[in-house]
């Protein structure tokens, strides 16, 4: 099975308009509503890649109501905890007709130490050999043990652990030796202090440094150059990504982790992982949204053979 959690999910809203004017009353005739989160990316994906999973978080009042019943229109299954208090925070995006998008992203309800407990009591149905996904950015409000009480959860169910994150939450969990982690190339230079962008090799060094700070294999998202995969046996990997023309690469970093584990399940090994991750992440960025698992499989004969670096 795999779990993932969304600390800080949101309920999407989207707004379509011809154009934006500050000061005026501005009228929509297309709108819609989307289940929003990293790791909520992820359950989206694998549902519709046909692996059972299940989809964990923090939710609250109507809006976190509707976002359950939306994951579950979409075939995911999802066990979140419903705070006492607030509603699930919703991010409203403007798209105007010229391509543009402007954001108002709100901020999440608080998060009561009971709450906390009965996250955790889900967590302690993992069983042996599950994968649990940790996606996202820690919501201001989660009381300050409650992450490291998680990563411990994963390890004393002794689960395999994937980590999507940034910045410290990320350092936090190599101690505790992560079957997965997925930096990005922008994420990875802002942890070792480095500016401008990085060559494949240097990919390769900043990511062996996190394998020797707890990372059993690391993949490093690279855009549209592809990505780089750092196996727990050393081997280095470079998989060029497919080309084509991008639509938005919002959710193209969830994809990959989503295919990453599919293509791991389905061939036994993270070259398979690889390939398909980075299918998945191709496929997202072609479309608005998150791919659908028939898109994944449609990219997927276009990914040429990883390579060592």
């Amino acid at each position: 099975m795999i779990v993932t959690v969304t600390l800080n999910p949101a309920l999407d809203h989207f707004i379509f308009l011809e154009s934006f004017e500050r000061g005026v009353i501005q009228r929509f005739s297309q709108d819609a509503f989307a289940p929003g989160g990293k790791g909520v990316n992820v359950s989206l994906l694998l549902s519709s890649l046909g692996v059972e999973n299940r989809a964990l978080g923090l939710a609250g009042g109507f809006t976190g109501q509707e976002l359950c019943r939306l994951l579950e229109e979409a075939g995911c299954q999802t066990d979140f905890v419903q705070l006492p208090q607030g509603n699930t925070r919703v991010n409203v995006k403007l798209r105007c007709a010229d391509g543009e998008e402007t954001a108002f992203n709100g901020a999440g309800p608080a998060i009561p130490e009971q709450a906390v407990e009965e996250l955790l009591e889900r967590l302690s149905r993992l069983r042996e050999g599950d994968a649990l996904v940790l996606s996202g950015v820690l919501p201001a409000a989660l009381p300050e043990t409650a992450f490291p009480r998680v990563l411990e959860a994963a390890r004393q169910r002794k689960a395999r652990l994937v980590v999507d994150m940034e910045g410290d939450p990320l350092l936090a969990a190599l101690p505790y030796r992560p079957f997965l982690i997925k930096p990005n190339e922008e994420e990875l230079a802002q942890i070792f202090g480095i500016a401008g962008s990085l060559n494949v090799q240097e990919v390769k060094e900043y990511a062996r440094e996190l394998q020797r700070m707890g990372a059993r294999n690391v993949v490093v998202s690279l855009g549209a150059k592809g990505a780089l995969l750092l196996e727990e046996n050393g081997q280095a990997l470079f998989c060029r990504s497919v080309r084509g023309e991008a639509v938005s690469t919002v959710g193209a970093g969830d994809s990959l982790v989503a295919g990453f584990l599919y293509g791991y399940e389905l061939h036994g090994s993270a070259l398979g992982g690889l390939k398909w991750g980075v299918a998945a992440g191709a496929a997202t960025a072609f479309c608005e949204g998150i791919a659908t698992g028939d898109q994944v499989k449609a990219v997927f004969p276009r990914v040429g053979e990883p390579h060592p670096v």
